[in-house]
């Protein structure tokens, strides 16, 4: 089973990237964790998203994105990226056992430029630009989970939560290439709930 990917540049001001890591991470949770959630509205700008008001979730986005920082922070070029995959738990039979295994069937890979200012005039561009591409992100979510449903597998199981989720992101010395393949070999080293 090939994922489907869905793969998105932003353009963001270095001063704001903490709070649109925040926004568009919980924008894809949002959309994306079946179950039973408690929504909350959440004012970033002059944009207001949606994110599931509950603590694993927080924990999962709140642990990922120092470490997003700290990469962007240590590398030279000002780019970045991370990754959200969501898996199916599958059965896996053998002669005589069973056992189980995630199987990615989605993927949204997030590429991120960032801007330094040095003066006011730029900062307040930076700042337009920023809040009009997580604006146009957000509505490239909803246009998606809407139009491309094919590829989600049947919910088979009455856990809260029916597909895990792991958040990525590559370390400094990582190239992406590295990283996806670790991620495909271990991922339940981050899970979400």
């Amino acid at each position: 089973m090939t994922p489907e990917v869905f793969n998105f540049d932003l353009t963001v001001e270095r001063l704001l990237l903490k709070d649109v890591l925040r926004a568009v991470l919980h924008s894809i949770l949002f959309h994306r964790v079946f179950g039973n959630v408690r929504p909350r509205e959440v004012d970033f700008m002059d944009l207001t998203y949606v994110a599931i008001e509950d603590a694993g979730i927080d924990k999962a986005v709140e642990e990922k994105i120092p470490a997003f920082l700290k990469t962007i922070d240590a590398s030279r070029n000002q780019r970045g990226q991370l990754a959200v995959m969501f898996y199916e738990k599958r059965t896996r039979k053998a002669w005589f056992s069973k056992s189980e295994e995630e199987v990615c069937w989605e993927q949204w890979i997030i590429t991120f430029t960032i801007l330094r200012p040095n003066n006011e005039r730029d900062r307040n561009q930076a700042r337009m630009r920023t809040e009009r591409q997580v604006a146009d992100f957000l509505m490239d979510i909803v246009q998606i989970v809407n139009d491309r449903k094919d590829h989600i597998p049947p919910i088979t199981n009455n856990d809260p939560n029916p597909f895990p989720f792991q958040i990525t992101v590559p370390s400094v010395n990582d190239t992406w290439g590295s990283m996806f393949k670790r991620m495909l070999t271990d991922n339940s080293s981050s899970s979400g709930p």
